[in-house]
């Protein structure tokens, strides 16, 4: 069993101990996608490859898409890169090559639980070069309006998470003690009815079906079309997101952070004037 408390605070680079291969439905289009995750040597990063064509993940190929992260290639754009991000930040996979089929990652079920149990199958393959780390100096804090980002400075990995609308507050707070696996990949994506209405009427969302994502009334904010998995399955949903979206930064963050509502404009950012040094 993988030791992910282990693995992702402390010590040497990680790679995929084997490869594997997901196909399934894009979102925004409705097309098949595919993904294929390879091992890498240490040092190398996140390398993407589409069309033949490679890119690393940066903060400088990466950028909020319409309620999504997005890689941006030499010639083309992959929306929905953040969930299998969250699964490579959560499990501590470093260096990966993540060859792409389309200009989609697979969707199904809105969570990250497909990539999480593949990656659970495959293993991880310990490497020997050290970790490297972006240590919070500064406190830093910054809102949009709708949603908010915090952090302090802290010797480890901390986030206290809140989702918070009209009568509405979840909480939930992630750390190196958090299994990942049982406790955030399940959370689904979700969406209110007017919001769902509006999309679809202009053409998105041509993937979706019953079991993309959880909807929400809009008036009783109580799930339309499925069952719950947790009481508080929106805000862990924000917090599976938030870590995709800050493994865009290419370096693993150590701080304490506190978000509520962020988005992933928001977290962008807030990345841009994180105050840091790299050990």
């Amino acid at each position: 069993m993988i030791d992910l408390e282990k693995n992702l605070f402390f010590g040497v680079q990680h790679t995929l101990a084997q490869e594997f291969e997901l196909f399934g439905p894009g979102l925004m289009t409705g097309e098949i996608c595919s993904v294929r995750v390879k091992p890498l040597p240490e040092d190398s990063g996140i390398i993407f490859v589409v069309d033949g064509e490679e890119v690393k993940l940066s903060q400088s190929t990466t950028y909020p898409g319409f309620h999504n992260l997005t890689l941006r290639g030499p010639t083309y754009d992959v929306i929905y890169i953040e969930h299998l991000l969250s699964v490579f930040f959560a499990f501590g996979v470093d260096n990966a090559l993540v060859e792409i089929e389309g200009r989609e990652i697979p969707f199904f079920d809105g969570s990250s639980l497909i990539f999480s149990e593949r990656m659970l199958q495959v293993g991880l393959r310990p490497q020997n070069s050290l970790r490297k780390y972006a240590i919070v100096v500064e406190p830093l804090e910054m809102s949009d309006g709708s949603g908010y980002i915090k952090v302090e400075p802290y010797h480890e990995f901390f986030v206290h998470a809140v989702y918070q609308r009209k009568a509405t507050r979840e909480e939930f707070v992630f750390t190196e003690k958090t299994f990942y696996p049982d406790e955030i990949a399940p959370a689904r994506t979700f969406i209110y009815e007017s919001d769902l209405k509006n999309a679809i009427s202009v053409g998105l969302f041509r993937g979706g079906d019953v079991d993309s994502a959880i909807v929400f009334s809009d008036e009783s904010d109580t799930p339309l079309n499925t069952e719950l998995r947790f009481q508080n399955e929106r805000v862990r949903h924000k917090i599976l997101d938030f870590l995709g979206d800050i493994y865009s930064f290419g370096i693993r963050i150590l701080g304490k952070f506190y978000i509520v509502n962020q988005s992933h404009k928001l977290v962008r950012e807030f990345l841009k004037s994180l105050k840091y040094e790299v050990l």
